[in-house]
């Protein structure tokens, strides 16, 4: 029994998310901590050459002139990069010594408002800071490099540790903490510490700065650029930081999400009594999502991970339309980056159909691992 047979109903639903028009191109990667099972492409990464903006999220014919997506393509990785640079950076300065969860605010800020001086670590990283989910920098009246004070400036939502809102605000807040403690900007840190360590080669921040063109997957069309941002972050917040900030703004492939995957299923770049600790679900009891240490934890509320993955599983998803996930029991783990803004970003039908398709990866794994005798 070959490959394809193992991964045809994954491989069915991909296809019928971009026939569907809930996204119109994806990449995925399958694999465990043994290696990389499977990676494919699907669909067209961009749809619309020129630059015209198309606002009916079912089109219904494939331009003649559109571009194939591959394998080797460029995701925007939105809040996905939340995991891959702010919290990694935040548990190896852990790991280090350098930081503990529960700092308060006041120790790195210290002329923090009465209000937010002791909220910590633990806060920001599980989204109970109380801080706003969002809100638009740039019309706030504060200079990019003034957006640590931004955010201090507006008052609380809610009382800090009662609920959980997930919060961009909290982690572009975080991001500015870690800049302090590695003495980098956010991006050189990220690379020297995280993406240089386990090869991910095509990783990074501001990629048209670094000579990429033509190989990243658009997002939305913007009105003020009057075109689709390829290679400019989607985020608005992070656009206004220049790209680099700790909500948002990584770019990366299915392949260097894999390898991070991996690297974190074999206790690589995070040692595993850390990872145990990242993965403990800090919010079960209080509402909201079931949030670990930066990580999206599956719990016993309904989960972006679909319904297969077990318990103490942890991933995250990024705005755009991307997805990575990581079984807790098994080191099954199960990537899918798309660009489903690329039409609008009212495109919200992913979602559920997303979970769908993890409940047939991870179950095409189990009947993988049966039909061939692995037990490793």
């Amino acid at each position: 029994m070959n490959e394809i047979t193992f991964w045809d109903n994954t491989r069915r639903l991909i296809e019928e998310g971009i026939e569907k028009r809930y996204y119109p191109s994806a990449v995925c990667a399958i694999g465990d901590k043994n290696g990389l099972i499977l990676k494919e492409a699907f669909g067209y990464s961009r749809w619309f050459r020129d630059e015209s903006p198309c606002f009916d999220v079912t089109p219904e014919k494939i331009p003649d002139d559109a571009i194939p997506c591959t394998v080797e393509h460029l995701f925007d990785m939105a809040s996905c990069s939340k995991v891959m640079s702010t919290t990694l950076l935040a548990l190896k300065a852990i790991e280090n010594g350098e930081i503990t969860l529960s700092d308060s605010i006041w120790r790195f800020i210290s002329n923090s408002p009465e209000d937010k001086k002791d909220i910590e670590i633990l806060d920001l990283m599980t989204h109970r800071g109380g801080f706003a989910p969002w809100f638009d920098i740039s019309k706030a009246g504060f200079a990019p490099e003034d957006a640590a004070k931004a955010i201090l400036s507006v008052p609380l939502e809610y009382e800090t540790g009662r609920e959980v809102r997930y919060s961009c605000m909290g982690y572009i807040l975080l991001g500015k903490i870690l800049e302090l403690v590695y003495g980098a900007p956010l991006d050189v840190a990220a690379e020297e510490h995280i993406f240089s360590k386990i090869g991910m080669k095509n990783t990074l921040y501001t990629p048209l700065a670094k000579g990429y063109k033509g190989q990243i997957a658009p997002t939305e069309y913007n009105s003020a650029l009057k075109k689709y941002k390829e290679g400019i972050v989607h985020d608005e917040n992070s656009c206004f930081l220049n790209g680099i900030s700790g909500n948002a703004g990584v770019f990366s492939t299915a392949k260097d999400v894999a390898k991070l995957c991996m690297s974190l299923g074999n206790y690589e770049i995070l040692n595993k009594r850390t990872l145990d600790k990242a993965s403990i679900n800090y919010t079960a009891d209080i509402p909201g999502d079931d949030r670990g240490l930066g990580f999206v934890v599956k719990g016993e509320r309904l989960s972006s991970s679909g319904d297969l993955f077990s318990n103490g599983s942890i991933g995250h998803t990024g705005y755009t339309g991307t997805f990575f996930f990581i079984d807790k029991e098994t080191s099954f783990y199960f990537v899918l980056l798309t660009n489903r803004v690329h039409f609008t970003r009212e495109n919200i039908f992913l979602l559920r159909h997303r979970r769908k398709i993890c409940n047939s990866a991870i179950s095409e794994y189990f009947k993988m691992k049966k039909i061939t005798g692995d037990t490793k």
